[in-house]
């Protein structure tokens, strides 16, 4: 299992569930990055990874000339598939496959809290301030996915509620997928190469495996995936959210949670060291929540296909499981459990969340 993060923890537990020996390499801390999300789960709204229109780059652009957003990390290959994605519609039978993205997750989250709810895990409205809710509620009545969305208000300001949302501590969460992995082996290593009988690390170790899933997320660029790091930054809080908001004028999520307020923001093209914008995330925070302190930074690299979709797929006879862009979270109970069955040959690749949609190299 190459990644630690949040999906990859879900694949392990998936195969561990199943009686597989698995071995997790991770560079850094397994779920550090992962540990940057606001906590936020929209089991039935896709809306926020169509990043692949005109209107929508036209306002990462007008983003980056505010200062709201920059790009420091740009892949020439995934810009032209970008454009080459540009207004594109999803293949055929993406919608049901998100459904089903959406449906298991929320199944799994809901298991794993009533056996023992230690993260957090409620269902509860989201509430988005700073948009526009006669429009954002027309759009919901022509989206496929029909998410359930009514008017009302939050903060003193009109809201569009959405009501098929969730909320979950990810320090929490990955918490006690760490406990349920115990005896799982974890490998604190960069991955140089991969191939589907084992993982070479950087420094020439070798980890032989009857099977390999990358679920590295920008790393499975080196798999031929055009996927490209959008970075955000989290923050632990002593400030006191009234519920679970997202600010669309200001580009911050706040989710208030029984030791603290869970502050995020940012969607930078950026895979660099440089956190200096965090800065920002802070200040705009402080002027929707007031006066707070800061517990605790966690900095995020959301891995985002050309059109936002997922994959799950086998290249060159490794599993891949990337780019769920802002919904990572979301799906990762799901996509773990796709790339767990792809793992132990109980899934044939292909479908809408195939790599093959961007002609990735080495295809099984």
């Amino acid at each position: 299992m190459v990644g630690g993060g949040i999906i990859g923890l879900f694949t392990a537990f998936h195969l561990k569930q199943e009686g597989a020996g698995v071995v997790i390499i991770e560079r850094s801390t397994a779920g550090e990055w992962s540990r940057a999300a606001a906590g936020i789960l929209e089991f039935t709204r896709y809306k926020i990874n169509v990043i692949n229109t005109s209107s929508y780059a036209l306002r990462y652009l007008r983003m980056m000339l505010r200062g709201e957003a920059r790009v420091k990390t740009l892949d020439l290959k995934w810009l032209a598939a970008y454009l080459k994605a540009l207004n594109s519609k999803p293949p055929g039978g993406a919608w049901e496959a998100l459904r089903e993205l959406g449906e298991l997750s929320r199944r799994q989250y809901r298991a794993l809290a009533e056996e023992r709810n230690d993260f957090e895990y409620s269902e509860e409205p989201l509430c988005e301030i700073g948009v526009d809710v006669s429009k954002e509620l027309e759009e919901a009545r022509r989206d496929p996915l029909s998410p359930r969305v009514e008017a009302g208000r939050c903060c003193g300001a009109d809201a569009l509620l959405y009501l098929d949302a969730a909320k979950l501590s990810t320090e929490a969460l990955i918490d006690r997928m760490l406990r349920e992995l115990r005896g799982v082996e974890l490998v604190r290593g960069a991955a140089e190469s991969v191939t589907a009988g084992g993982v070479r690390l950087e420094g020439g170790r070798v980890i032989k495996a009857d099977a390999v899933v990358v679920a590295a997320g920008y790393w499975a660029r080196e798999l031929g995936v055009p996927v490209a790091p959008f970075k955000g930054y989290g923050f632990r809080v002593t400030a006191r959210a009234k519920c679970m908001l997202v600010d669309a004028s200001r580009g911050v999520a706040a989710v208030p949670l029984s030791g603290w307020t869970k502050v995020t923001g940012r969607f930078d093209l950026d895979g660099s060291q440089d956190h200096s914008p965090s800065q920002m995330v802070l200040k705009l925070a402080r002027r929707l929540l007031g006066t707070f302190e800061v517990i605790d930074m966690a900095v995020g690299y959301r891995p985002c296909t050309p059109d936002g979709l997922p994959v799950v797929d086998v290249i060159g006879g490794t599993v891949v499981v990337t780019g769920a862009c802002r919904l990572g979270w979301t799906y990762a109970p799901a996509l773990g459990r796709l790339a767990a069955d792809l793992a132990l040959g109980r899934r044939r690749p292909g479908g809408p969340l195939s790599a093959e949609r961007f002609a990735a190299r080495g295809r099984r």
